[in-house]
């Protein structure tokens, strides 16, 4: 069964301070080391693909995938993360508002979608982003999902210390709301494939193991091992040490995200 990850603050409150003090330079320098370029590199090939992320955030893969000559689109549907991305990179850098529960686009109109961190919100599940997905990709096409895994550390940790917080804060009468799901492999495979999508490979979205000063399970899980005004999924000394030690175990036991790599039918 998917965790269900609650939040003490307000949706629309809890997703605009997600980017507070973050910017589109520093999520690009962010991705130095991140396990999906090599994952990009090996199955989208050198050409002229049309892209679309839904649900791009500041656009910091979008940028990434200009520089290498892609056709590339973001969808994003926070209007102020859209206004911030085009204050620093210029009016005509490639997003716009959009939901991935509706995509903007004819079907069958992109060879590539991508969707980092995003289904796992909808609190009804991810089926209709996952079928937009499908709809506006043509037959043959691609697709890249990563979400939230259910990891060993926070089936065993981290979930049951938020469990116990967020149960005294209930005591208190404080609200909490729904933030995102933490998925299972057999549940995301079974909800793409559900959607028409074949699995064509599967692994982990996080940092490398030679990276030595950032992870995103760590940051995301123990907000006390974060650096300090430091950039995004960047850990403090302590952390870097919690993150030296977690790799002489496998990187499953605490990575962050579950990645899957689909493609539609030819006669999708």
């Amino acid at each position: 069964m998917s965790y269900r990850f609650l939040s003490m603050h307000a949706p629309g409150e809890k997703h605009q301070g997600q980017w507070d003090n973050r910017s589109v330079h520093g999520e690009v320098e962010s991705l130095q080391g991140r396990t999906l370029v090599n994952i990009f590199d090996q199955f989208i090939p050198e050409s002229q693909l049309k892209i679309l992320e839904g649900g791009c955030g500041l656009g910091g893969w979008v940028h990434h995938f200009q520089e290498k000559g892609y056709a590339v689109t973001g969808i994003e549907f926070e209007k102020e993360i859209i206004d911030q991305a085009k204050s620093e990179y210029g009016t005509d850098f490639p997003i716009q508002y959009g939901d991935v529960a509706h995509l903007p686009f004819p079907a069958q109109s992109f060879d590539v979608y991508i969707s980092l961190g995003v289904v796992e919100h909808f609190e009804e599940g991810p089926q209709q982003a996952l079928r937009e997905a499908y709809r506006v990709l043509k037959p043959g096409g691609i697709g890249f999902f990563s979400v939230p895994y259910e990891s060993f550390s926070r089936r065993l940790v981290a979930h049951r210390l938020r469990d116990v917080y967020f149960g005294l804060q209930q005591l208190k009468g404080r609200k909490s709301y729904f933030w995102e799901y933490r998925y299972s492999k057999h549940e995301m495979q079974r909800f793409l494939e559900e959607a028409g999508f074949q699995i064509v490979w599967y692994g982990i979205d996080d940092y490398s193991q030679q990276c030595p000063n950032r992870h995103i399970g760590i940051w995301a899980d123990y907000f006390f091992l974060r650096e300090k005004g430091g950039e995004i999924w960047e850990l403090n000394r302590t952390g870097r040490f919690v993150l030296k030690i977690s790799r002489l175990f496998s990187p499953w036991v605490c990575c962050s995200g579950l990645h899957m790599v689909v493609r539609k039918k030819e006669d999708g």
